[in-house]
């Protein structure tokens, strides 16, 4: 590099103005998350209303309403780590204010100055790419986004400079929807406004740049065979920190139990990063809002949680316990748990759910002196930021239903492709991914969180012990108890003790389970395997040839499932409540 970049952008009278803002009314793309990704991560909610008016005047650009944002972008001439000095001088008293840099990642919060006072904060950004919700391409964005809330928040000057030498290290975070950077919308609300915990974790790290490349719907599969890693490993450096969060994704997939096929991805992970001469850190799930069993709490992702401490404590990875402690706080808490997360989600946190749980992961770091976030943790403590700080009273987005596009890189050519169109605007596929595995097997019991969703069911927990191979709380434990209750099981395909959860389904099961579906709950016990298998060719439910004992594939189950519902007319019906559906759009 012969020069790093530098430069500094005055705003102001005769300076940058609000004709140098993110345009949010114009923002293109098809989804909301796609108009965010040009706009800091941020939508307005109503692009229809007036979007209150920007004052200028000679000492920079302000808000003129609390909930108001600005967004700014400026380029940059390429990837790398830049050190960023923000600065605001209050035109009028500002209360409250909030700056954010990137993908509305959090720096600091709490700015209150009375008129003439000046707040000046570095910090640092790494500019590098990343692949999109529902986009199967690798994104290379070297524009830098400062945004700032407040009543009168302003931006004063903004200097880049392109760090070179000794860097400073960078905090990669690997994981799912539960830490990612979520967007949100103008105004803006926190209670309202879906936030990962990671989004909010640069407020401790004043000298490092937080690099957050978790993504919805991730596995610890997923977030390898769909690119994300690779993005973090090709650039990560010795000195480096990668954090892990997996689990919530993981405990849906028959080939990721606990103590299989999720611990082996862990020490995969901690193996590679340690061989790049960087630290890997192994953070156990959140815990979702617990179920209660018969009188007792309960969480089901708590066999992951022990997963990951195990792996930690066999390579000796620095822990931290984040399921355990954002469980015993959620029990405690129980009566007002929802305010924590987004409304009617009981996985997905609103901001003050993010900023509860980051400030849990920093205080366990505090007391860990061998772990290396230990000795980059600069602010120690924050204000409280709590639900009841803010009104609950949230306008809705307007706007019709999102119609999701397939993102999927393994279904060109398929010959059910337009009708995996179909299953994705039913509701019944994942939209971001980028595998279907269309070829492939399904496990039975992974099945059944599809099929109900395409009934239109909810899991009915507790389970009840119907087989001895479904363990009471795993993620398929509610599937199959609703299955039970809605006799919508063969006794032919089970024992009077084994589901077979992990067996790969035949086209004679799927069309028991599809034909099912389709009659009274008190015309199911009378229906045969053998009758259930030619009604459902006949039914256009089971493509033609395919025998009743041979194994059909995922592609074939999907549109036979959307022939199902076709049938039903059910697709005006609401998702079941228990959908845990990623909060994209």
């Amino acid at each position: 590099m012969d020069h790093p970049y530098e430069m500094t952008y005055t705003f102001g009278t005769d300076g940058c103005n609000e004709a140098d803002l993110c345009d949010l009314v114009h923002a293109t793309g098809d989804t909301g998350n796609a108009r965010a990704l040009t706009c800091g991560n941020w939508n307005l909610r109503d692009i229809s209303a007036a979007c209150p008016q920007k004052v200028l005047t000679d000492t920079g650009l302000y808000t003129s309403d609390a909930r108001d944002v600005l967004v700014w972008r400026c380029p940059v001439p390429r990837e790398g780590i830049y050190e960023v000095t923000f600065s605001v001088t209050a035109s009028r008293a500002i209360t409250d204010m909030t700056l954010f840099a990137g993908r509305r990642n959090k720096i600091v919060r709490n700015i209150s100055l009375n008129p003439g006072e000046v707040f000046r904060k570095t910090f640092y950004v790494r500019i590098a790419p990343y692949i999109p919700a529902m986009d199967s391409g690798i994104l290379t964005d070297l524009h830098l986004y400062i945004s700032v809330t407040g009543l009168h928040a302003g931006i004063s000057s903004v200097t880049l400079k392109e760090m070179e030498g000794t860097l400073p290290a960078t905090i990669w975070i690997g994981g799912d929807s539960t830490l990612t950077d979520q967007n949100a919308g103008i105004p803006y609300y926190p209670y309202g406004s879906c936030t990962g915990w990671a989004q909010v974790l640069q407020q401790y790290l004043p000298e490092n740049p937080v690099y957050n490349l978790a993504h919805s719907g991730m596995t610890s599969n997923c977030f390898r065979d769909d690119g994300h890693y690779a993005i973090a490993m090709e650039r990560i450096r010795p000195g480096d920190l990668f954090l892990f969060q997996f689990g919530h994704n993981d405990q849906k997939r028959r080939n990721l139990s606990a103590f299989g096929g999720y611990s082996a991805n862990l020490r995969r992970f901690t193996r590679e990063v340690r061989e790049k001469g960087a630290f890997p850190v192994l953070i156990s799930p959140i815990s979702r809002i617990p179920l209660q069993d018969n009188g007792r709490f309960a969480s089901l992702l708590h066999t992951y949680a022990l997963a990951t401490e195990e792996v930690a404590r066999e390579l000796s990875v620095p822990f931290i316990d984040l399921h355990e402690e954002t469980f015993r706080f959620l029990c405690s808490e129980y009566e007002s748990a929802a305010d924590y997360f987004m409304p009617g989600d009981i996985t997905h946190t609103n901001e003050f759910g993010a900023e509860t749980i980051a400030s849990m992961l920093i205080r366990q770091v505090l007391v860990q002196p061998d772990n290396p976030l230990h000795r980059l943790t600069g602010c120690k403590q924050l204000p409280k930021f709590l639900p009841w700080q803010d009104t609950h009273e949230v306008p809705p987005a307007a706007g019709s239903a999102v119609s999701f596009p397939l993102p999927y890189v393994d279904i060109q050519g398929i010959p059910q492709y337009e009708t995996m169109r179909k299953a994705m605007d039913y509701g019944l596929l994942d939209p971001c991914v980028l595998h279907l595995h269309p070829a492939d097997p399904l496990p039975r019991a992974q099945l059944l969180m599809v099929y109900l969703r395409a009934l239109r069911l909810n899991a009915i927990r507790p389970y009840e012990g119907a087989y001895t191979d479904i363990a009471r709380f795993e993620w398929d434990s509610g599937y199959v108890e609703t299955c039970v209750q809605e006799h919508l099981i063969d006794p032919a395909t089970v024992s009077l003790t084994h589901f077979r959860p992990d067996d790969p389904l035949t086209a004679g099961e799927f069309a028991s389970f599809a034909v099912r579906g389709l009659h009274p709950l008190q015309e199911r016990d009378g229906l045969s395997l053998s009758s259930c298998y030619e009604e459902g060719l006949r039914k256009g439910l089971l493509p033609e040839g395919l025998l009743i004992n041979d194994m059909i594939t995922r592609a074939d189950i999907y549109a036979g499932l959307v022939r199902l519902m076709d049938l039903l007319d059910n697709r005006s019906c609401a998702l079941p409540s228990d959908a845990e559906l990623h909060p994209v759009g």
